[in-house]
């Protein structure tokens, strides 16, 4: 399976030429919770999963509701990361690439699973945002402890 990508202006432009993915084969079990599979270029890329993921002793109507406002981790800053280091420069840093040879060629891809906003992702891609947050709650009650002899 072959995808072609190109970029707006591409006949305009002659930096560079069409791109091209090749996959010889690919088989996913599951894909699922916000995630992406992709096979050529992608320019943005913005995935987002919130999960609260609640096991109990008790039925839902006895425990009462989960709310996300409950929990302060579906309310923090997300974290960045910088890999060029180019946040603390005061010039911006550009990044100019040469493909010589236009052709992105993978054999066979075999996933189990991709989940949780994650990407698979056979080509360019120029920003990704991947942001997962799951709250697991057990709520059972505790038995008394056992003496053993």
């Amino acid at each position: 399976m072959a995808s072609q990508s190109y970029m707006q202006g591409a006949e305009e432009e002659q930096d560079y030429p069409v791109r091209i993915s090749e996959v010889g084969g690919i088989n996913l079990t599951s894909v699922g919770g916000a995630s992406v599979v992709q096979i050529g270029d992608r320019a943005e890329v913005n995935t987002s999963l919130r999960a609260l993921a609640v096991q109990r002793g008790a039925s839902h109507h006895e425990s009462g509701n989960v709310y996300f406002e409950s929990y302060s981790i579906f309310d923090r800053e997300t974290p960045t990361w910088d890999p060029l280091g180019t946040a603390s420069d005061e010039v911006p840093t550009f990044i100019r690439t040469t493909n010589r040879k236009p052709a992105i060629t993978v054999g066979c891809i075999e996933v189990i699973a991709v989940s949780s906003a994650a990407l698979v992702l056979v080509g360019n891609g120029l920003k990704s945002r991947c942001e997962s947050r799951v709250k697991h709650i057990r709520q059972y009650a505790r038995g008394y402890p056992s003496r053993r002899p």
